[in-house]
């Protein structure tokens, strides 16, 4: 993900670590750095995804960061921030938005989308993964991966990709038509 001065950040699920290429769009030849490297974003859990989506606040000021293994969300204040854990049991934290002051959070693992406040707390979720239907397409959520905004309107990409070596027992196995599901955003409200 870029920030607004053209810097790159990426991240490694399997290194535990966040690397950061500056000015990307133009450097020749560009020098990448290690901008942080943590046990909080490596996994121990079922998944094998640590560090994945990423996003920044309003001002850029907090990178958030999840990691789907462990089903946390994290977030790193810039640029000298240690990391922090902002929220617990998102299994499947995959992609992130920050929208409107709530960061909102694909939890591919159980077909929802959370909002989160900025101390963590829920204020919003949405989604929910109603069977397949008879054309082969996901009804809802199933393994949602990344959202984008449109209006007042969240667009939701739904990955719907079979995980296991079985047979029989993921319901994404059914699916013939991948699609996009939307839903009409909460008013925006103050922050408590």
């Amino acid at each position: 993900m870029f920030d607004r001065a053209g810097t790159l950040y990426v991240s490694d699920s399997f290194q535990g670590a966040v690397y950061r290429i500056a000015n990307a769009a133009t450097c020749r030849p560009c020098k990448v750095d290690v901008f942080a490297r943590d046990p909080l974003l490596a996994t121990t859990g079922a998944l094998p995804f640590g560090a994945n989506g990423m996003a920044f606040n309003a001002d850029q000021s907090i990178l958030y960061i999840n990691n789907a293994g462990d089903g946390r969300v994290l977030r790193k204040r810039m640029p000298d921030g240690a990391i922090e854990v902002l929220a617990d049991s998102v299994y499947g934290a995959d992609g992130l938005l920050f929208h409107e002051g709530l960061l909102w959070v694909s939890a591919n693992q159980i077909d929802t989308l959370f909002a989160l406040d900025e101390r963590g707390c829920v204020r919003h979720r949405a989604g929910d993964f109603l069977g397949v239907d008879g054309q082969g397409a996901p009804r809802g959520l199933l393994f949602p991966a990344a959202s984008a905004v449109q209006g007042r309107r969240m667009i939701v990409a739904n990955l719907a990709v079979p995980l296991s070596a079985g047979t029989g027992d993921e319901w994404e196995e059914d699916v013939t038509r991948w699609n996009l599901m939307q839903f009409d955003l909460p008013d925006p409200s103050p922050a408590p």
